[in-house]
């Protein structure tokens, strides 16, 4: 039998003036972000220990300036990181105001780790943060974003909980397993604050701060060199801080505007098998909107969660609601992901809601992120980034790969293919698909490499699950995706 391949050509990004650039580092330098910010200055506060209140103060001192990257081997993939002085790439100063810092208290830090009941060492980690966090909601000097600057104490201890704990996973769990999350806990109680949060673990503003090694192996952290980690962290500050976009997918001439779906469902907290469901809704612009669905259905045992027709109809019917309130018009085109396959009456709900609104254009695709089919390359590295086959109707597709442009395969292990199935409604082909696919792999301000494996719509799934699970009962969700990441 005969496969169709071929290899996709790594997806554009546009930035400010219209400038496209395959290089999220390079677009920024060259042209900016795509929305420029409405202020010169953002103003970050930071809450952590008083060293690592101190140690993100210094690291905003030597960042300004600029930091040499490891370019001797691999000049594209570890660039110098520019600074932010005049012309820098987010076009904007990021300051940190004397008042809009909080530190915790050493006898805190240590009650806190010599607790030994995991869940509540985590809670009252939680509390001190939101304590000092609410600090700098009230005064004066509110910031437009914050850093949780963990300490190395708080970080051993909070990761013992999530990983020590006697926990359980389900395949359908886009929040991970039940084990206590202490980001997901975070995010959940800072939702009502005036600002978002970035959770910086004290080795990427210290070179001198020493992670324990089991928590290094577990969290599979191949910490970046300094240059990298300011990219990364200054992207995501920028996006939080302003609101505004750093890039986008690059649109095509003629191409639609789309609203695309990501479909999750999530363990709420202590439910033990109570599935909830979530929608990722993003624009063509790249905006991030969160809505939180009903109690989700299971099958025998309380697995494999699905959404009745009704259910699906009236979550889709809200994505559309959402998008056309911010876009005064209904999108042209909807493409839904998920990581489950569509159940003919999930399927039946979402096609309801789609019909109800005369939308024509519509794919439905589930997105399987196992798959036993593997590919060779001759030589020494992995298979190119972008290559794609078409398994008689369904794609498969590597995100992760070797990367021409960096010279090298930026990672640690064997990539993994996705493997994209088109229900039986889809419109287009599953080689355009495939394509639109690979280019919502690079919609992610948290990282500025190339090297991302999920689209944008089912990666934001596992950090808004992590959050919705903690949210309380009466407790207003927030749709902002900068309050998820």
């Amino acid at each position: 039998m005969a496969f169709e391949s071929r290899i996709f050509d790594e997806p554009e990004l546009e930035f400010g003036e219209q400038h496209h650039s395959l290089d999220p580092r390079l677009g920024l330098v060259e042209a900016g972000p795509l929305q420029p910010p409405l202020g010169e200055v953002i103003r970050v506060g930071v809450v952590g220990s008083t060293r690592t209140v101190e140690s993100a103060q210094k690291y905003f001192s030597r960042v300004a300036t600029g930091i040499k990257g490891k370019t001797e081997k691999h000049p594209n993939l570890h660039p110098d990181f520019p600074g932010l002085g005049n012309s820098n790439p987010f076009r904007c100063r990021f300051e940190i105001p004397e008042a809009a810092t909080a530190a915790l208290s050493q006898s805190r830090i240590d009650k806190i780790v010599k607790e030994p009941h995991h869940e509540k060492a985590v809670e009252m980690a939680v509390d001190e943060i939101c304590e000092l966090l609410q600090t700098l909601d009230d005064s004066g000097e509110r910031p437009d974003v914050a850093v949780v600057a963990l300490p190395v104490a708080l970080i051993e201890r909070v990761w013992s909980a999530k990983v020590d704990s006697k926990s359980t996973t389900e395949k359908e769990d886009s929040s991970g397993s039940d084990a206590p999350n202490f980001r997901g806990m975070l995010k959940a109680r800072t939702m009502g604050m005036n600002f978002p949060i970035q959770i910086v673990w004290e080795d990427v503003i210290d070179e001198k701060a020493a992670i324990p090694r089991k928590v290094k192996e577990s969290k599979d952290r191949d910490i970046q060199d300094e240059a990298d980690r300011s990219w990364n962290l200054l992207t995501t500050l920028y996006y939080k801080g302003s609101g505004r976009i750093p890039w986008r997918r690059m649109p095509r001439d003629g191409e639609y505007a789309a609203c695309y779906i990501g479909i999750s469902f999530y363990r709420e907290a202590g439910g033990q098998q109570l599935f909830t469901s979530a929608a990722q809704m993003f624009d063509e612009r790249g905006r991030g909107f969160i809505l939180k669905g009903k109690r989700a259905q299971t099958e025998s045992r309380g697995r494999h969660p699905y959404m009745t027709e009704d259910d699906a109809y009236e979550l889709t019917k809200q994505v559309l609601a959402a998008y056309k309130n911010h876009h005064k018009q209904y999108p042209a085109r909807v493409i839904v992901l998920k990581t489950s396959r569509f159940r003919d009456e999930e399927a039946d709900g979402i096609l309801c809601a789609l019909d109800k609104v005369s939308n024509e254009l519509r794919d439905l695709v589930w997105v399987q992120e196992s798959y036993s089919v593997k590919i060779l390359r001759d030589g020494n590295y992995p298979v190119l980034r972008g290559t794609f086959v078409n398994l008689a109707g369904k794609g498969l597709l590597y995100t992760n790969g070797s990367i021409p442009y960096y010279g090298t395969y930026p990672g640690q292990y064997d990539p993994r293919p996705l493997l994209l199935c088109p229900h039986k409604s889809c419109d287009s082909t599953i080689v355009q698909i495939a394509e639109e696919v690979f280019s919502l792999t690079k919609i992610n301000w948290n990282s500025t490499q190339m090297n991302q494996r999920l689209p944008i719509p089912i990666r934001a799934a596992r950090k808004v699950g992590e959050v919705l699970k903690y949210m309380k009962d009466g407790q207003t969700v927030s749709t902002d995706y900068r309050r998820y990441i």
